[in-house]
């Protein structure tokens, strides 16, 4: 799957967002159709979509999509505006979904907004620290090397889940304080928790699978208190209060989540990236070491991870001639936002030694920027480093399978040749 145009005459409504299976027949992510937003229609009305033969009802509600990188990056930082907490940060409507409900998404970090979201943030602070980052490089580097040695002894690969997806799972599973006997049965169940648009998987059952994990473990952590997450969750206060055991099991839930998807993907899309524009691969193995940084920010940016989140509208808001009513859905849309030209010069040219590729949106900005920015690209210098320097030949072999989402801009496996 492609990002490839269905037709050479694209306009404004001729793709529903939100449709899931229309999304899939178009190509993910539609960067033809946000680049025909951000031209013609920057905040634009997208009606719900037709209701699926699946039973899966998930939106009933339209919502705006903001497609240029100012209006993105407003949106980002202007919380009492723009809030997640009133509905939630997913495209979802939360009244239509049996596995989750808005309180339970509030709940969570990602759902918050200042100054509970300021408060909550600051008991995970510590875990992310350049001095942290620091400590956990020399066993990144370890695992990175393992991972890099068991595919180099493969002529050839499924590269998504064999390879891009260990090291964040180690991390995860390190950070989060999960014992090595159940992370097999733990990392399954957080790689089906972001597939929240798949009708083939039972969302209820890897929520419910996931939150009785997770009171168990916090009532390890409680009785044997740790450095991990989760017992700092489990054993920390707001404002003198211990915290309820759903907004443990929400943070649980989204670290599950976010902990793997953001850099398993972001290594998947480098490695595919570098397939497809051979010559910026030989300019990143002419220097790997010096360009590298770089690299990985332009594939951020280029091919971001996640391509959006929801906030919703406190009061009406008059954006580029358009109203914005109150209550209504927004969706910020950074992987529209990463390509706008009046940022990024020829947005649509993959660039390595692009200039100002860290401006871009992949870890969000203000108060909701990704807490885990800086865990993250450590983790992607550490197995793209290592991946380059023992596998300078490694190429896709295949094409990629897209994940079928509108949210994530993943791939669910992409076969390679390793050179080895």
């Amino acid at each position: 799957m492609t990002s490839e145009p269905v037709s050479e005459h694209l306009a404004p409504g001729d793709l529903n967002i939100a449709d899931r299976e229309a999304m899939a027949e178009f190509g993910i992510p539609p960067d033809r159709y946000f680049a025909v937003l951000r031209r013609t229609s920057p905040v634009h009305w997208n009606p719900p979509p037709p209701l699926p033969d699946t039973g899966q009802v998930f939106v009933t509600k339209g919502f705006w999509i903001l497609s240029k990188y100012a209006d993105v990056d407003m949106a980002s930082k202007d919380w009492a505006r723009f809030s997640a907490w009133e509905g939630g940060v997913l495209w979802l409507d939360p009244e239509n979904v049996d596995f989750t409900s808005v309180e339970n998404l509030r709940a969570g970090l990602m759902g918050m907004d200042p100054p509970d979201h300021t408060m909550f943030r600051r008991l995970l602070q510590p875990g992310f620290t350049p001095r942290r980052v620091a400590e956990l490089e020399p066993a990144m580097r370890v695992q990175a090397q393992r991972i890099v040695t068991d595919l180099a002894r493969r002529g050839s690969a499924e590269f998504v889940f064999d390879a891009a997806a260990q090291l964040p799972m180690f991390l995860l599973c390190e950070l989060m304080g999960i014992p090595e006997k159940d992370r097999p049965q733990y990392v399954e169940q957080a790689v089906d928790a972001a597939k929240l648009d798949d009708p083939d998987v039972d969302q209820r059952s890897v929520n419910s699978a996931l939150f009785r994990y997770c009171r168990d473990l916090v009532a390890r952590k409680r009785e044997r208190p740790d450095d991990t997450m989760i017992s700092k969750y489990a054993n920390g206060t707001i404002d003198g209060r211990r915290l309820t055991d759903m907004e443990i099991a929400e943070f649980f839930v989204t670290l599950s989540i976010a902990g793997h998807e953001t850099a398993r993907n972001t290594t998947a899309h480098f490695v595919r990236l570098m397939s497809e524009h051979p010559g910026q691969k030989q300019l990143l193995l002419e220097d790997l070491d010096a360009r590298l940084p770089n690299a990985i920010e332009e594939v951020l940016r280029f091919s971001p991870p996640v391509m959006h989140f929801r906030r919703t509208a406190t009061t009406q808001i008059e954006l580029r001639g358009n109203v914005i009513a109150k209550g209504d859905k927004v969706l910020l849309s950074y992987v529209s936002a990463n390509r706008d030209d009046e940022v990024f010069e020829d947005g649509d040219r993959f660039d390595i030694l692009r200039a100002n590729a860290n401006a871009h949106l992949a870890f969000g900005a203000g108060p909701h920027y990704c807490l885990g920015a800086a865990l993250a690209r450590m983790q992607l210098r550490c197995i793209l480093g290592e991946v380059y320097r023992v596998l300078p030949e490694l190429e896709v072999s295949d094409a990629p399978t897209w994940m079928r989402s509108v949210w994530l801009n993943g791939l669910s496996a992409m076969p390679v040749r390793t050179g080895a």
